[in-house]
């Protein structure tokens, strides 16, 4: 017998080993692809990286989406639904606290408002806008009642027959519902019956309205205007407008100084342009977004427009003039520009305050009209109430901002990260408390500071309207003579007995050394 060599060993352990990959191959039903079919599947994925690379920069056009998985894994509180769920994107886990009957006998009442339609009118009018109902939403469910085991389901769509029966009967169901219950907050207690456990509950009509506010939980506006007047039309000339009733239902959230009747009255012009606004509105999520900003209702003159004007006719223009303003270096040597983020350099509430910043509460109710007065070193940030539903009410204005307004529009997303700069400590939370500019009724100051944080976390912000306000601020901070002052106010003179005992103090001190003084001199 010879001798083996190395070279025989790695020749024999290389047939072994592809022996045991054909015995594998057999095994997993599995075979190498033939010269022919390897071709084809290099042509299927470079189809497929192509249409990736042609569609990257198409926005995708649904406006009702679910909220993102990182903000659900880590709080989802804020973002369930506590009462009623709508449209094809609730989620499954939910569907078995559901109750489907209240929203059947709205259904109900509804239908018998409108005495001149049939429900088959509202069937057709619900198929003919069907696909593009669909096309708002990212995905498409259906709830449905499964009988044998008395719960909820939510099964995806496949697009067979019944699946659109389902599908529509969920949007006539739900639509008919919001509708009847927001006429039956418009009209108070006509038409209400004495057991209807939404209005006899004391706080589920608030938990409702926040509820039907939450992003991933919304039909689409288009749909409940044209089954609401479809329903009302001429046959009722006294019934409101469907924007009248939409605002009226969610006046709690309307941001403005002028009240929300006069801007709906035809009797003034000036608001023709914000009722549009609010009539484009995508959902109920859309309005309430346009109800938080800014917006002058006055003609502006030729020499003088509002800060809110700028920041709502033209935001390019408003930004334009800041850079044409020369940019000023601060100490550190960091140019701020315009509209970029410097927050590493803007200090928390407390800080600002011991370096000589005096916060006042404005008395406007829009929240963005925040001024500084550099003169007098005066800050001045509307109030802002703080309960247990405003991460909810924020949270999901935040998510739909940074969709669908990516751009230059994100108002709430640059006042909520404002207000996370200026919120760092309980002693930051204290003293807005202190200033009225924050209404504590949240309990706890600890509560608050972390209530900002959550909604900043995933928040990322280049820009932001606020920029000139940060260097204002940085500026002011920079003299050092207004951060002596501050310390000497804050110190010897926060109270009227602290300021007494100071001036006591100075006087016998000043007393001392002139009786020291004297005492040198006659010796």
């Amino acid at each position: 017998m010879g001798k083996t060599t190395a070279k025989d060993e790695e020749l024999a352990e290389s047939n072994v080993i592809e022996e045991e990959g054909k015995k594998a191959e057999i095994e997993n039903g599995s075979c190498p692809l033939e010269n022919s079919q390897v071709q084809k599947l290099a042509e299927e994925i470079e189809s497929g990286l192509k249409s990736l690379n042609y569609s990257q920069h198409v926005p995708p056009h649904y406006c009702i989406f679910l909220i993102p998985e990182k903000l659900y894994e880590e709080y989802e509180a804020p973002y369930r639904p506590q009462y009623v769920f709508t449209g094809p994107l609730a989620y499954q886990r939910f569907l078995r606290e559901h109750d489907e009957n209240q929203k059947r006998r709205y259904l109900d009442s509804f239908l018998n408002r409108a005495t001149h339609m049939t429900l088959l009118d509202f069937i057709n009018l619900i198929n003919g806008s069907l696909a593009k109902i669909q096309g708002c939403y990212e995905r498409t469910y259906c709830r449905y009642w499964d009988d044998k085991n008395k719960i909820f389901k939510q099964d995806k769509l496949h697009g067979s027959v019944s699946d659109s029966s389902l599908l529509i009967t969920m949007i006539l169901v739900d639509a008919g519902f919001i509708l009847e219950l927001l006429l039956k907050d418009y009209y108070s207690k006509e038409g209400r019956v004495e057991n209807d456990v939404i209005f006899a509950k004391m706080g589920t009509i608030h938990d409702i309205k926040q509820d039907l506010m939450l992003l991933h939980n919304q039909l689409p506006f288009f749909l409940l205007r044209d089954m609401y007047q479809l329903a009302i039309s001429d046959n009722y000339p006294d019934f409101p407008s469907f924007l009248q009733l939409t605002c009226h239902f969610f006046s709690l959230y309307y941001n403005q100084n002028i009240p929300i009747q006069d801007v709906l009255s035809k009797k003034n012009p000036q608001c023709a342009k914000y009722i549009s606004k609010l009539e484009e509105a995508k959902h109920f999520t859309d309005m309430i977004r346009t109800f938080q900003q800014p917006y002058s209702f006055k003609k502006p003159s030729d020499n003088e427009e509002s800060q809110c004007w700028k920041w709502i006719l033209g935001g390019k223009k408003y930004f334009m003039n800041l850079i044409s303003q020369k940019p000023k270096e601060n100490e550190h040597g960091k140019i701020l520009e315009e509209g970029k983020m410097q927050g590493e350099y803007l200090y928390s509430a407390f800080l600002l305050l011991e370096v000589g910043i005096k916060f006042k509460v404005s008395l406007g109710r829009c929240l963005f009209d925040i001024e500084f007065d550099e003169s007098k070193g005066d800050l001045k940030i509307p109030p802002l109430r703080v309960d247990k539903s405003t991460e909810s009410f924020y949270g999901n204005l935040m998510v739909w901002e940074q969709y669908c307004y990516p751009s230059n529009d994100t108002f709430i997303c640059d006042y909520i990260f404002l207000m996370a700069y200026l919120i760092k400590s309980v002693k930051d939370v204290d003293l807005l408390v202190r200033k009225r500019i924050i209404v504590n009724q949240l309990g706890s100051p600890d509560a608050i500071v972390a209530l900002f944080n959550r909604l900043c976390k995933h928040i990322r912000v280049e820009k932001n309207r606020y920029s000139d306000l940060f260097m204002k601020l940085n500026e002011y901070n920079a003299v050092r003579h207004h951060g002596w002052i501050a310390i000497l106010k804050l110190q010897y003179f926060s109270t009227p007995w602290k300021g007494v005992a100071t001036i006591a103090a100075t006087i016998l001190l000043v007393l001392t050394l002139i009786q020291t003084i004297c005492a040198v001199i006659s010796l």
